[in-house]
């Protein structure tokens, strides 16, 4: 929708895409009634590849939209020497982390899944943000 309304060009610095606004676009409002007049008639992936040419989702949009804020809080958390995670304090968690199917990584433990658990996150995030610009779009 961003493409649509002409906010947001990823070959170009002053169009980032948190800084895209579609609303009153006719654009972008033509694009969402494209998507949504299908309703439940065919799969969400045909639709999409109707509308935008490409039939999958990816979070890599949500990514860039927050890599600012990203940005700021990895600045953040430097500077104030704040460690993002949980410590490793040896056997005491080892089955808890074994039952976790979490793994220890240089005295700290991370989950082994991790990057199916953050498309999985990103997907229910697109779908909320998504499900929530077309009910506000409804309502006006």
């Amino acid at each position: 929708m961003c493409r649509a309304a002409g906010q947001y060009d990823v070959n170009d610095p002053r169009k980032p895409l948190h800084k895209c606004d579609v609303y009153r676009h006719p654009e972008a409002g033509n694009l969402l009634k494209q998507i949504m007049s299908k309703g439940a008639s065919q799969p969400w992936q045909e639709t999409l590849e109707e509308a935008l040419g490409e039939g999958r989702l990816d979070g890599s949009a949500l990514r860039e939209y927050f890599a600012p804020l990203e940005e700021w809080l990895r600045l953040e958390n430097l500077r104030t020497n704040e460690y993002v995670g949980w410590n490793y304090d040896g056997d005491y968690c080892k089955r808890s982390i074994e039952t976790a199917n979490l793994q220890v990584f240089g005295g700290y433990y991370n989950d082994a899944n991790h990057q199916q658990q953050y498309l999985h996150f990103m997907k229910l995030l697109l779908s909320h943000l998504f499900i929530s610009m077309v009910w506000n779009v409804i309502l006006k």
